[in-house]
């Protein structure tokens, strides 16, 4: 039975970046972790996204029992709405830990953003909202660093009114500050529970991973964690405890998207509203019209900036009449040789399957069937229709002539059916180097280079490490649903999960 556990959380962290950095100065105990085998990599959620995966670290439970499979979550009107990990439905680990006694120090746990209503665990909450805490002491602490969670810097990086290097330094700015509360809170109170979760990592990662200057812009965060990694790596060697590192997904430099809905339109599976079909043409005949330029930006304003934002917290019956209203009165944003569009833009009476949601590595399918208010599959026609979308798929090359497509898994078998949302009903993973796009179309390519914000995106592939205790290994390689009850196993606690 282990003393004290320091878990790091280190958001989007892959192992081959790690090991690239691990000569660096202050990365000495992640090389160490990796030279005794104590970091491995560690397999994610389907699809590897933040707001699934660690849900599932701190509950050991698939999305599909945890209720959170995205960001989002798809309606029967096809308005995507939030959704967020409810804690108090399904509860993360320190909650186990605190009602056995042990006193948790739990900072920004990513996706948790409701505080504890239950004693020994002291913590500010995480990403995507402000942090909020429970304690005097960190409240105090969080003045004294200025730290209210994560920088909100990516508007100003997408938009090119700050560098790279610039959204680095807020970035590390806050990654140090989150550690100086930490550090400073452990030598406050005695804990038997510290969580430190990183999620600046993953923000710049997508800017970054593919350009040159990447070792520049993420090295100093990656060495700025690994100064805390040896400051708990010492105390716990010194006092025979243990040190816990995981990430909730890998990433990856992006050389190219792959616009699977333009595939799935070619193909007939998905069919554009003839409105919306008459204004990209004409958009691509003319990309300097006014008319087309106004469309291009209100839509970027809706669905990229603030007023994404407050579009995505209000009511979901406003949703769909904001979405239907823009979809009306506004044009296919176009800015040259591609047209962005969005759910309002089909026909969904004569759509049988489209992509949603998931805008990373691994897309997400929905057949449109009668979960859905336009739905024309049936139940006879799902099964035959989803292996022609699936043969079709794994059968496309890419400019070279390499498989494009690496797997594509079965909704109903990952998800178990589940009935806390519609789920899709395949994902469909990439091959290395590419992401699944589903806003983007254009009339003669099924690529295009990466934006600034998704030159790096996500693989399945995270990492776990676990110094020096050693926890039975029961899966190769380590899946995400296992961290729970590895925490659990370091204190000798037994709990099962309905």
């Amino acid at each position: 039975m282990g003393k004290k556990l320091y878990l790091i959380g280190i958001d989007a962290a892959p192992l081959w970046l790690i090991e690239k950095f691990s000569s660096e100065e202050h990365m000495g105990s992640f090389k160490k972790l990796i030279t005794e085998k104590d970091l491995v990599e560690m397999e994610s959620t389907l699809p590897p996204m933040t707001g699934a995966a660690w849900p599932t670290i701190y509950t050991g439970l698939n999305p599909g029992r945890h209720g959170v499979p995205d960001f989002f979550v798809m309606k029967s009107d096809y308005t995507p709405d939030l959704v967020y990990y409810d804690s108090s439905r399904n509860p993360p680990f320190w909650k186990d830990l605190a009602a056995s006694g042990k006193k948790c120090l739990v900072i920004t746990p990513a996706t948790d953003i409701t505080l504890p209503g239950y004693p020994n665990v002291d913590m500010i909450t995480g990403f995507p909202l402000k942090a909020r805490t429970n304690s005097k002491r960190l409240e105090s602490l969080m003045g004294k660093y200025n730290f209210y969670g994560e920088p909100d810097v990516e508007k100003e990086m997408k938009s090119g009114k700050m560098t790279d290097r610039e959204g680095a330094a807020h970035f590390l700015e806050s990654t140090e500050a989150r550690t100086k509360i930490a550090v400073e809170a452990m030598k406050g109170k005695s804990y038997d529970f510290v969580y430190v979760c990183y999620t600046e990592t993953d923000r710049l990662q997508h800017f970054v991973l593919n350009k040159k200057e990447m070792a520049e812009c993420l090295l100093p965060i990656y060495q700025s964690i690994g100064k805390y990694l040896d400051y708990v790596t010492e105390l716990a060697e010194k006092e025979g405890d243990a040190v816990m590192i995981v990430s909730d997904h890998g990433a990856q430099p992006i050389k190219y998207k792959f616009l699977i809905n333009t595939w799935l339109i070619k193909q007939g599976y998905a069919k554009l509203k003839n409105k919306v079909t008459g204004e990209i043409t004409a958009a691509s005949k003319n990309t300097k019209s006014s008319t087309h330029n106004t469309g291009y930006g209100m839509r970027d304003k809706l669905m990229k900036t603030r007023l994404r934002i407050a579009y995505d917290r209000l009511p979901h019956r406003l949703k769909g009449v904001v979405s239907k209203s823009v979809g009306t009165l506004l044009p296919a944003a176009n800015s040259g040789k591609y047209s962005r569009i969005h759910l309002f833009d089909y026909d969904m009476g004569k759509t049988r399957a489209f992509a949603a949601i998931s805008n990373i590595n691994v897309a997400t399918i929905w057949v449109n069937d009668r979960r859905f208010r336009n739905g024309n599959v049936s139940i006879s026609e799902k099964e035959k229709l989803k292996r022609d979308i699936s043969n079709g798929l794994l059968g496309l090359k890419d400019a070279s002539g390499k498989k494009l497509i690496s797997n594509i898994y079965d909704g109903d078998t990952y998800y178990g059916k589940t009935s806390m949302f519609i789920h899709p009903d395949l994902l469909v993973e990439a091959m290395p180097g590419y992401m699944i796009d589903i806003f983007n179309f254009s009339s003669s390519s099924l690529f295009m280079e990466p934006e600034p914000p998704k030159r790096g995106d996500h693989t399945r592939m995270g990492i776990f490490g676990f110094h020096p205790w050693k926890p039975a290994k029961k899966t190769n390689p380590f899946k995400i649903t296992d961290v729970y009850k590895t925490v659990l196993d370091y204190y000798g606690i037994r709990k099962k999960r309905r």
